[in-house]
């Protein structure tokens, strides 16, 4: 748990007190966690004392910063946590991180009999492909209208996505996702390139994300097909950070289209090399296939190190990307949309730094975690003066 900050509150006052409840949280690695614990620790900047809950899995390592609740039923990063109820008294207010299945509904129930507000961000609807999507099209008919109903406000990453996937309510919302541009800075880092055997004037493809069976969707093999189709006369290397249990199979795949001298697999980063291999690379790429990607935090990382992205056209991805000054927008799933889009810059040398400075510009005008956390306390304030 996130110790409480003895600063006192803008205004006077005790300090406003605030829990998070989030399916997961770092050290493990997902863009929801993230999120989690980027308001926690902004928050607790500014004098909210902060608790965080999560679920104790006991297969993941643990985060001093947060309570982990035991499950009395979980399955991938659903549990059941009827505790919660108890946890969450003394809150001001609760903060649930959504989708967050068996969860949601005691911070729901104890919004009921505490007569306490919650707000909820709405981070995706996820979809799998197989039996496990009939059990969340239940949950979004019979328990997601009363999660909803019940929060005093939804926050979303994006209209654009709200609006693909029917989200309605009366106090919706555009709070996007934010970096840190002073961890996330522009500049080369040649000695991470050496450190995996990349030329140093090769274009580097760099692609950040989770390369396990709960991140399929993220598109990897799309990627990798992409890049067969590019020029093999040009000098480049597609490097992929992440790790989980398709890694083997990627990189069999990678080898079947006699690309492994070409794709470096430089597997999970610990936080402080991240920054060093955004430097190592010219262009970064998210080609998310399904709606389960969302938004994309990792295109922020990369923007606010000065690279271009290029995202998939999937609402709330493709509008972290303003098309043709800062990346590519491609559609989704075709490899030869891809290829096409990456080769432009393998053309042109000058054009990834060129793009990358306004997706840096574009970064500190509206996606700076500090500039975001002052709206998020407004809500906050807003809400529990109403409650």
């Amino acid at each position: 748990m996130i110790a409480p900050s003895n600063s006192p509150m803008p205004g006077g006052g005790r300090n406003m007190r605030i829990a998070i409840v989030t399916p997961v949280y770092p050290p493990y690695r997902g863009g929801m966690g993230s999120v989690a614990a980027r308001d926690a620790h902004e928050l607790k900047a500014r004098g909210l004392e902060v608790s965080v809950f999560t679920p104790d899995y006991r297969d993941r390592d643990q985060n001093p910063e947060a309570e982990y609740l035991a499950p009395i039923f979980a399955f991938g990063n659903a549990a059941v946590l009827p505790q919660l109820v108890k946890k969450l008294d003394g809150h001001d207010l609760a903060h649930l991180h959504y989708t967050f299945y068996g969860a949601d509904i005691f911070v729901w129930l104890w919004s009921i009999l505490r007569r306490k507000p919650y707000v909820l961000t709405y981070h995706m609807q996820p979809k799998t492909g197989d039996w496990r999507d009939f059990v969340f099209r239940l949950h979004r008919v019979f328990i997601e209208p009363l999660i909803v109903r019940q929060a005093r406000a939804v926050l979303v990453s994006s209209l654009d996505y709200a609006q693909s996937i029917g989200l309605r309510h009366a106090q919706l919302i555009d709070m996007p996702f934010g970096v840190d541009e002073q961890r996330f800075t522009t500049g080369r880092d040649g000695a991470f390139r050496d450190q995996h055997g990349i030329p140093v004037e090769a274009c580097v493809f760099i692609f950040v994300g989770g390369l396990d069976r709960a991140h399929s969707f993220k598109g990897v093999d799309v990627l990798i097909r992409a890049a067969a189709l590019l020029d093999a006369k040009k000098d480049w290397r597609l490097l992929i950070v992440g790790d989980g249990d398709m890694r083997k199979s990627y990189a069999g795949l990678a080898q079947a289209l006699g690309l492994a001298d070409r794709v470096v697999f430089a597997g999970a980063l610990v936080d402080a090399d991240l920054p060093r291999a955004y430097k190592a690379a010219d262009v970064h790429v998210l080609p998310s296939t399904t709606k389960s990607e969302a938004f994309g935090l990792v295109t922020l990382e990369a923007a606010a190190t000065g690279l271009p992205s290029i995202v998939s056209d999937l609402p709330g991805v493709r509008t972290l990307v303003t098309n043709g000054e800062t990346g590519f927008v491609v559609e989704s799933g075709i490899e030869e949309s891809l290829e096409e889009a990456m080769q432009k810059f393998l053309n042109n040398p000058y054009l990834a730094r060129e793009m990358g400075l306004k997706a840096r510009r574009r970064v500190e005008v509206g996606y700076t975690n500090k500039s975001l956390a002052d709206r998020l306390v407004g809500v906050y304030k807003r809400i529990t003066a109403l409650s």
